[in-house]
C-alpha cells in the first residue's frame, strides 16, 4: 500500500475467502477460490476483517509481512464454524507485538467471549485464548452498536442483529468512511424483496456484499430443499440490491459444490437481474471512490 493510499482514508476491500460451509480447495475452484469467508477493509492504516474463516489465515500472513506490530479489528457475523475456523491460525494472535480485537454479536445462547473461549481450548485446540502470546480482546456487540475508529479520517461500523439467519440470528454490518459505505450481509435468507432490516441498512451503499449461496433449483429442490437453511439465492441477493438502490452487488458465501464454471454462469444470470453485479473471488480488490 502506497503512502498516498494511506493518507486518503478511502475504503478498500480485499476478499481472502469467499466460500460458505467449509473450504473447498481443488482444480475446480482455482479461479474463485476455496477458502471460507473473510473480507478485509482498509482505510489508511486501519485494518478490519469481516468473519474469520480460513481466508483470515492469509490476511494474517500479509499483515506480519507488512509491519512488525499493529492492531486489527475482526467483526464476526455469527459463530458457525466456517466463520471462526481461521482465528486459530491467525499469525498476529501468536505475536506479542500485535493487538487483535474481536467483535461478535450477542445472540441467543452465544456471546463472543464464551464461544471463542470454548472453541480455542482442549479438547478442540491445544492452545487456549489465555495462552496466546498476542493481545486478544473480545467485545460483545448489541444491535444498534456503532464502533468508531480513526484511520486518518473517521471510520464507523454500524451493527444490526437480524433474524434472517434461522435459530441463532446474525449480525450485518455497514462500514462508513471518507464518504463511502460498504454493507456486509452474509448468512441471511432473504424474504421476497429482502428483509426490511437488511434493505434499510444497505440503503444507498456503494457496495453490498450479500450471501448468494444457492441457485433457485437448489433452494427449492423437491428432495433436498434448502428453504429455512439461512442462505439466499442469487435472485434474492439481486432483489435486495434493487430495493436498497446500491451501486454494486458482490455475490458472496458461495456453495462449496459450485465450480468456477458454474460461478461464471451465475454471475451472468445475476447481471440480467441487477446489472452492476460481480462474484466475490479470492484476491478481488475494490476501492470505494
Amino acid at each position: 500500500m502506497g503512502l498516498e493510499e494511506e493518507r486518503s482514508g478511502r475504503l478498500r476491500l480485499r476478499f481472502w475467502g469467499v466460500r460458505g460451509s467449509y473450504p473447498t480447495p481443488g482444480a475446480g475452484t482455482v479461479r474463485v477460490g476455496g477458502n471460507s469467508v473473510c473480507m478485509e477493509v482498509r482505510a489508511g492504516r486501519l485494518c478490519l476483517a469481516f468473519d474469520a474463516g480460513t481466508g483470515l489465515i492469509g490476511l494474517g500472513r500479509q499483515l506480519v509481512q507488512e509491519r512488525t506490530r499493529g492492531t486489527v479489528h475482526i467483526f464476526l457475523s455469527h459463530y458457525h464454524h466456517d466463520h471462526i475456523e481461521g482465528l486459530r491460525f491467525f499469525q498476529p494472535v501468536y505475536d506479542r507485538r500485535w493487538h487483535t480485537v474481536v467483535y461478535g454479536p450477542s445472540l441467543p445462547r452465544a456471546r463472543v467471549d464464551r464461544v471463542l473461549s470454548r472453541s480455542m481450548a482442549p479438547p478442540f485446540f491445544p492452545v487456549s485464548l489465555e495462552e496466546l502470546p498476542g493481545r486478544v480482546e473480545l467485545r460483545p456487540l448489541k444491535s444498534g452498536s456503532t464502533i468508531r475508529l480513526a484511520s486518518p479520517s473517521p471510520v464507523q461500523v454500524l451493527t444490526r442483529l437480524s433474524t434472517a439467519h434461522p435459530k441463532l440470528g446474525v449480525a450485518i454490518y455497514r462500514i462508513e468512511g471518507n464518504g463511502g459505505a460498504v454493507v456486509y450481509a452474509t448468512d441471511i435468507e432473504s424474504a421476497r424483496g429482502g428483509f426490511a432490516d437488511v434493505v434499510e441498512l444497505a440503503r444507498g451503499a456503494d457496495v453490498l456484499v450479500h450471501d448468494a449461496q444457492y441457485t433457485e433449483d437448489e433452494y427449492r429442490d423437491a428432495l433436498r430443499s434448502r428453504v429455512g437453511w439461512g442462505h439466499s439465492t442469487v435472485a434474492m441477493a439481486c432483489e435486495v440490491a434493487r430495493a436498497a438502490a446500491v451501486k454494486l452487488l458482490v455475490l458472496y458465501h458461495h456453495d462449496p459444490s459450485h465450480s468456477d464454471r458454474l460461478m461464471r454462469v451465475l454471475e451472468q444470470d445475476a447481471r440480467k437481474r441487477f446489472r452492476s453485479t460481480i462474484v466475490a473471488r479470492e484476491g478481488l480488490e475494490l476501492t470505494v471512490e
